[in-house]
Order: structure tokens, then C-alpha cells, then sequence
């Protein structure tokens, strides 16, 4: 029974994994994301895509729970350029 429960457990992961939800994606801009966009852990996220009105902004930032990455769509007003942190 314990090794159909691995196996069920490694499956869950790999799919988590596949569809991007753990893990924090490597291409898109380094941004700063104000918390008035939301509840997440901290607002080192990356944007993703601009909408063509330049209102919205796609990003990716971790969750809360420190497990998820959220892909949202924000006003690009609370998105900032992380370079402007030094």
C-alpha cells in the first residue's frame, strides 16, 4: 500500500511541477509587485506580459503559502522595476 501511495505522491508532484505552479518562471522581467495587488509572500515577482492599452500587467509571484506561484493580471501601476529597489 505504501508504494502506491509514493507513486500517487510522485505523480501530484510531477503534474504541480509541470504546470508551472511550484516553480517560479525563468523568462519575464524582474519586478517589484505592490501588496495593494494582492496577498503574497513577498512582491519579488516577474512580469509576464503587457496588456496593449498598458493598463494591465500579466506577473508571477509566490504565494503565501511559499508553495504556489500566482499568475495574475494587476494594474501596472503597482508593478515597479526591481532595479529600483537599490
Amino acid at each position: 500500500m505504501s508504494a502506491l501511495r509514493l507513486r500517487l505522491a510522485a505523480c501530484l508532484g510531477l503534474a504541480l511541477l509541470a504546470t508551472g505552479c511550484l516553480v517560479m518562471p525563468s523568462r519575464g522581467t524582474p519586478v517589484i509587485v505592490d501588496q495593494r495587488a494582492g496577498r503574497f509572500w513577498s512582491g519579488d515577482g516577474r512580469l509576464l506580459e503587457v496588456s496593449e492599452d498598458k493598463r494591465s500587467c500579466r506577473v508571477a509571484v509566490r504565494d503565501r503559502s511559499l508553495v504556489f506561484v500566482r499568475h495574475l493580471w494587476t494594474d501596472c501601476a503597482h508593478v515597479h522595476s526591481a532595479s529600483t529597489r537599490d
